[in-house]
């Protein structure tokens, strides 16, 4: 992998995204921001919106879905270019997007939720949980070190897993195989990194700790009871109808968009991947702010923040990209931005760096 681009995750945490193949070039640079504020009436909101992204989209420089609310509640939704090329398909508001490196929420909700049930804590360790781990190092890392990106665990990305056989990656519990085979990057605590493999890790253990498969538990405990009807975990070798190809140009700028669902397996994991829509992570963002996931205590836990009564307001931003997808999910309880695109970052970054300080504020410093 060569230049990393910079992605938002807990509490905008910066972290590398995966960059494709020939990707040595510069930042593009910043897309003039709309004609916008958070004053503005709803209706005016949405106008500007959709005739910004329309440039945007018939620019070629976007391909995506953005929703915009005010207090949890839609103000504005849109999905603009395509969901699938040779045949082209519009993408739609029905449009089901893989999330990235946002499938990462879900593992964190779900860690916390067996938390609050008592049936883990933040200091065990894998060693504890996992009592197989095939590496002796790693079995000492904590859930806290692996939620954190301290906890070492080799990534599932590098050269190792794209010599492999991309349709033996079909369930978390693949991947688990995969980078508990591979020896540590570091030994847990020794230092902050980016971490898929310790997402990974994380999804075995709710997989213990539950007794149902990661997928199941997700659906059953996030995805149902949010009502997230669109929102699960699919293989790219039958997908719907209605869920977005990943579109990325691998040989570098100018060069034609293909098709680069080769580049990720069959199905996703608990590091990302899982598909939903935006107006099914809008949900999600109501629920975990309105305490329908988990208590204030462990709310504050997965946001990074300090317990609060009422909804939610701690700023965060949880975002992911990979070859041919980008997504990105920001807010504070008032305004809540969500982005997905089906084309390599920064699409989806980019539309977030132009527009959710127009409407919330520069972050605090």
């Amino acid at each position: 992998m060569s230049r990393a681009v910079a992605l938002l995750f807990l509490a905008l945490l910066s972290a590398p995204a995966i960059a494709q193949p020939g990707d040595d070039r510069p930042e593009p640079p910043p897309l003039t921001p709309p004609a916008l504020r958070g004053q503005m009436q709803d209706a005016q909101i949405a106008a500007s919106m959709n005739v910004w992204l329309t440039g945007l989209s018939a620019a070629g420089n976007f391909d995506g879905a953005v929703l915009v609310a005010r207090d949890g509640r839609e103000v504005f939704a849109h999905a603009y270019g395509l969901a699938h090329r040779n045949p082209d398909v519009a993408a739609d508001l029905d449009t089901r997007y893989p999330m990235a490196s946002i499938g990462k929420l879900f593992t964190a909700i779900a860690i916390a939720q067996l938390e609050q049930q008592g049936k883990l804590r933040g200091s065990d360790t894998v060693g504890a949980l996992i009592p197989d781990y095939p590496n002796a190092v790693s079995r000492a890392a904590t859930i806290d070190q692996l939620l954190n990106m301290q906890g070492g665990i080799a990534d599932i990305f590098g050269p190792a897993f794209h010599q492999a056989d991309m349709n033996t990656f079909t369930s978390n519990a693949d991947y688990f195989r995969f980078v508990a085979s591979r020896p540590p990057e570091f030994a847990p605590g020794a230092r902050t990194e980016y971490c898929n493999g310790c997402y990974v890790v994380l999804g075995e253990i709710v997989a213990r700790a539950s007794g149902m498969r990661y997928e199941e538990y997700i659906t059953q405990s996030i995805v149902a009871p949010v009502g997230m009807a669109r929102t699960g975990f699919v293989r790219r070798s039958n997908l719907p109808a209605d869920t977005a190809t990943f579109y990325g140009s691998p040989q570098g700028p100018g060069t034609p968009i293909v098709d680069v669902s080769e580049y990720h397996g069959v199905a996703g994991s608990a590091a990302g991947n899982i598909y939903s829509t935006l107006r099914d992570m809008l949900a999600l963002d109501n629920a975990l702010r309105e305490h329908r996931l988990l208590n204030p205590q462990f709310t504050a836990q997965v946001l990074h923040g300090v317990a609060e009564q009422g909804r939610a307001t701690k700023r965060i931003g949880f975002a992911g990209g990979a070859p041919g997808v980008n997504t990105l999910l920001h807010g504070n309880g008032a305004w809540t931005l969500i982005v997905l695109a089906n084309r390599e970052p920064p699409h989806a970054e980019a539309v977030d760096q132009a527009v959710f300080p127009l409407l919330a504020g520069p972050a605090a410093p």
